[in-house]
């Protein structure tokens, strides 16, 4: 008999209803389904929609470690540089990088969602030529964790050059087949169904988008499925941890078992109620809860979705949230919904901030302190010319100048909001904030946390962030609240 404490399943239910209700208001959809397990091969799922098809964004990670793991299990070494795999990436940033640097987010490269998030149409060919130009990385590969998907544009680029498939049959006849995830798959032609993605700009409208297609960036976030489909996948991930009951086929027991290990350590996260050691696995967040034992997740966000997987194998139980507009906050839907569970559970429900209200919903137990291992043990020193895109980019937004975002915007930022309506919104930003447009923006008011991110002051408690992608070009910036 554990220590932990399950939460009550009926309040984590009611919330996530509650959320679901929350996001139909503004003309979105929500699918969710709590799989409840009695032990090993013995499980139950409860959702009130199934088998509705949503993009899962990142939740593909977990689908290409686990191909990796099959190729590591036929002989692939995963301390073998990218180009023993790719000859064609010997000589360029990315060729020293290993695949187990990919696979725990420690290839010394920076945070790219939105620019890879746009780019998974890319054709094979076109990647290995962006591959040759002059990427810039911020630390020395392994040395640290940093979230991002150029890694695991990598690992499918491999995977697809060791075995001469295309990466969408790897997982299809490898993966999803054996283990009768019909609903999921990678091409949205084969999903007529498909929840559509939604934009909502800043005053609430909702804006259709169009779904991409299949290519070399599917690896890091391009999967379809359901809510049927992900909890099938989370059960066979919790039966692997018990290998005389396991249901995954084959050698799939020991690649799974072996995904939901913790690998690069991230940081330490303390509430009022609990204590979480946080690490990547492959493909998967690996959360020691103190109030829940071992706990695996991982989230998705896209252009029009939101997702989050979380299952706790000490307790028996998942859960899964799939939302259909950008970057819809799964994640929080879900930590918010267990909270309330738990304190349920722990007889202290009183202490739910919202509960049986009309506001929105309240983290229960929101961190108080994170203590987090840094990016880079060897962060490799800023140069002047990203510091000079990050300063003419927070003065081209604040005095909007078409010339700078032609010549310096990646190819994601119009996309993610249209010039119209930034330009919009950083106006009434400037007005609410009061923002004195005569006083030069100088490289006096500009801090670089590394080489492709920095901020800069405008005033007391003002700023804006620059976040630049791996050619040095502007992919996100923001505003403070």
């Amino acid at each position: 008999m554990n220590e932990f404490v399950r939460p009550d399943l009926d309040v984590v239910t009611a919330r996530l209803r509650r959320a679901a209700d929350e996001l139909a208001a503004i003309g979105g959809e929500l699918s969710y389904g709590v799989l409840h397990r009695r032990g090993p091969g013995d499980a139950q799922a409860v959702s009130p929609s199934p088998h509705r098809p949503y993009r899962i964004a990142s939740m593909t990670k977990s689908f290409t470690a686990a191909i990796m793991g099959s190729l590591e299990n036929s002989g692939l070494n995963y301390d073998y540089p990218m180009y023993f795999m790719v000859p064609d990436l010997k000589g360029t940033a990315v060729g020293e990088l290993t695949a187990r640097e990919c696979l725990t987010m420690g290839t010394g490269f920076a945070k790219d969602d939105p620019w890879a998030d746009r780019m998974e149409s890319m054709s094979t060919f076109d990647f290995l030529t962006f591959l040759q130009r002059p990427l810039i990385p911020i630390a020395e590969p392994g040395t640290g964790f940093e979230y991002c998907n150029l890694g695991y544009a990598l690992l499918g680029l491999a995977a697809e050059s060791v075995t001469g498939r295309t990466f969408p049959e790897m997982v299809t006849t490898e993966v999803t087949a054996p283990l009768q995830m019909t609903r999921t798959g990678f091409d949205v032609a084969d999903f007529p169904d498909l929840v559509p993605g939604l934009r909502i700009d800043r005053y609430g409208g909702a804006h259709p988008l169009a779904p991409t297609r299949p290519g070399a960036f599917s690896p890091i976030g391009g999967m379809v499925s359901t809510v049927a489909d992900i909890c099938n996948w989370m059960n066979v991930h919790m039966d692997s941890l018990d290998s005389e009951a396991s249901t995954a086929p084959g050698a799939w027991s020991h690649v799974l078992a072996d995904n939901q290990q913790p690998r690069r350590p991230i940081s330490v996260e303390t509430s009022r109620h609990h204590t979480e050691e946080v690490h990547y696995g492959y493909g998967l967040m690996h959360r020691a809860d103190s109030r829940f034992g071992t706990v695996l997740c991982h989230s998705g966000g896209y252009p029009g979705y939101g997702s989050h997987m979380r299952w706790f194998p000490d307790l028996d139980f998942g859960i899964v949230v799939l939302g259909n507009t950008t970057y819809y906050p799964a994640e929080r839907i879900v930590r918010d919904a267990v909270d309330a569970g738990w304190l349920t559970a722990t007889g202290r429900a009183e202490e739910i901030p919202d509960l049986g209200t009309d506001e929105p919903l309240v983290s229960a137990t929101p961190v108080l302190a994170r203590e987090s291992v840094p990016a880079a043990t060897h962060p490799l020193p800023s140069g002047p010319r990203t510091g000079r895109t990050v300063l003419g980019a927070v003065a081209a937004t604040l005095n909007w100048d078409d010339a700078f975002a032609d010549a310096h915007f990646a190819v994601n930022m119009d996309l993610d909001e249209p010039r119209a309506e930034r330009r919009e919104r950083t106006a009434e930003w400037v007005r609410e904030n009061g923002v004195d447009m005569t006083r030069p923006v100088t490289v006096d008011d500009l801090t670089m946390e590394h080489r492709l991110l920095g901020s800069v002051a405008i005033a007391e408690g003002v700023t804006v962030t620059v976040r630049l992608d791996h050619l040095g070009d502007v992919q996100a910036i923001t505003l403070s609240d």
